[in-house]
């Protein structure tokens, strides 16, 4: 079979509650709510933007060897968690010691489609592994979606439950689920179930609940592969999205190919002041040419 690859990059730069203020030298100045942060930004290689209020930051974060880093404050006032809202839906934000927040921002550039193609049936069963704090599950939710949502993180989880709380979500939309992605995706297919929709974010390294390890360049394609035979027999779509070096959309394509037709790929990217930033790589499929 001849396989189509559609290319279609995706711009996040008018979502109420994020603004991208500059970007340069591997780092990026963003406003989350009301409060200024500068992270590492690896992408980000060009001239810093110096028309940028980079003296504005209240939390810098400094990466140590291995991942981890330090969050400093250079108005010497450390920030506590915020509440913040983005689009529709609220977020606590925490500065966590890998350099997260709470939210990734470049992935409200699928919520909409999604939600357009959950609205066109009736409660359709979506699955989210690696769900995080719970952007995506809330969207498909609050789009009329029952959402079965995994993460390993037990701790993660229960700052997804708080999000969906403080976003109003019906706990009937949610079920929330603290196991590993491969294991709980092959019980499933044991057990028979299905769902219309899938969507997975995986992280370059990671640990399951039993401390299993995850390698995105060994485990992706097993995961995929067993994740394929819980789509029902009229699904809707599957949503890859990917943050790792190296794993661009062409790749995240090939990986869909086994689906068939209609596979969109593209960059996620944050427009702001200076260049777009590169903030990710995505591959959708649908059964139909509904991109």
């Amino acid at each position: 079979m001849e396989i189509e690859y559609l290319k279609m990059d995706l711009y996040i730069d008018n979502l109420v509650g994020y603004e991208l203020l500059g970007s340069g030298d591997g780092r990026k100045l963003e406003r989350i709510g009301d409060v200024i942060i500068d992270r590492p930004s690896p992408q980000a290689i060009w001239k810093k933007d110096e028309s940028a209020p980079w003296d504005s930051a209240q939390a810098v974060f400094k990466r140590k060897e291995g991942g981890t880093g330090d969050w400093i404050y250079p108005k010497d006032k450390p920030l506590d968690a915020w509440l913040i809202e983005l689009g529709d839906l609220k977020f606590e934000i925490r500065l966590t010691g890998f350099g997260n927040i709470g939210v990734f921002p470049e992935h409200f550039a699928h919520f909409d489609w999604m939600s357009e193609l959950i609205s066109k049936r009736e409660n359709p069963k979506i699955l989210n592994l690696f769900a995080y704090t719970g952007g995506a599950s809330m969207a498909c939710a609050r789009a009329g979606a029952t959402v079965t949502h995994v993460d390993a993180a037990k701790s993660v989880n229960g700052w997804a439950i708080s999000n969906a709380k403080q976003s109003g979500i019906p706990k009937e939309g949610l079920r929330f689920l603290a196991d590993d992605a491969l294991k709980f995706v092959n019980r499933e297919d044991r057990r028979g179930n299905s769902y219309d929709g899938i969507i997975l974010d995986p992280p370059t390294f990671g640990r399951g609940t039993k401390g299993e390890v995850w390698k995105i360049e060994r485990d992706l394609f097993k995961l995929l592969d067993a994740s394929e035979r819980l789509l029902s027999e009229n699904p809707q779509f599957v949503l890859l999205t990917c943050h790792s070096p190296g794993i661009t959309p062409s790749v995240l394509s090939s990986m869909l190919e086994s689906l068939g037709k209609n596979t969109t790929s593209g960059e996620m990217l944050l427009r702001g002041s200076g260049p777009p930033l590169p903030a990710g790589a995505f591959a959708r499929w649908t059964p139909k040419e509904s991109h």
